[in-house]
Order: C-alpha cells, then sequence, then structure tokens
C-alpha cells in the first residue's frame, strides 16, 4: 500500500505552497537584494516611489519567503509522519526532491542576508 489521500493531498499541498513562496524566495534572493547591494549608501535609508522605504520591503519580501518555506516544510512533514505512522510506503526519490528544495530554499535566504 502507497500513500493515502489525505497524505498524498498533503505532500502536494506542500510542493504547492513551495512553488508559490518561490516567487518572493527569487526576487528577493537573486534579483533585489543583489541589486540593493550594489549601491553605495545604506539600504535602510533608500526609499523607492513604488515600495517606500527599501529596506521595508525587502524584509517584507525575506518574511514572505520564509514563511512560504516554512509552511510548506511542514506541511511535508506532516505528510510524511502520516505515511510512517500508518505504515505504508514512500519512495526515496518521493523524499529527496523536495528536502534538496528545502535545503536550496534555506540556503538562499541564509546567503542572502538581512
Amino acid at each position: 500500500m502507497y500513500m493515502d489521500k489525505l497524505s498524498l493531498n498533503l505532500y502536494y499541498s506542500s510542493m504547492i505552497v513551495y512553488m508559490i513562496g518561490g516567487v518572493p524566495l527569487i526576487l528577493y534572493t537573486l534579483i533585489i537584494r543583489p541589486i540593493a547591494n550594489l549601491y553605495k549608501e545604506p539600504i535602510s535609508s533608500m526609499v523607492s516611489p513604488v515600495f517606500g522605504n527599501y529596506g521595508s520591503y525587502l524584509f517584507a519580501l525575506f518574511l514572505i519567503s520564509l514563511i512560504f518555506v516554512t509552511v510548506s516544510l511542514l506541511l511535508f512533514l506532516v505528510s510524511v509522519y502520516r505515511v510512517k505512522s500508518h505504515r505504508q510506503r514512500i519512495s526515496n526519490a518521493t523524499l529527496a526532491l523536495p528536502i534538496a528544495l528545502y535545503i536550496f530554499g534555506y540556503a538562499l535566504l541564509g546567503v542572502s542576508g538581512l
């Protein structure tokens, strides 16, 4: 017997949440934060006509990314726990990809910093 329906839905939900959270994650870590670091003035004193205080905008993007990745991780862990507690099977490939994605996401957030 493989994963039951609820565990499978939790697993897919975790991947959907990660996919949605990947947009602010990529924006923050690979696009906006590196460009902001190129400026000579402190980021907290920069003001944008679109976003307002640039430091607050960057912090909000960081927080949104962190929340989405963490919620996705929690959903994934609950789905794996349900599978293991009901003595069902889950393949190693099904476990490996999300773990690699979480390592990648948290590494990006850690390297980019606040």
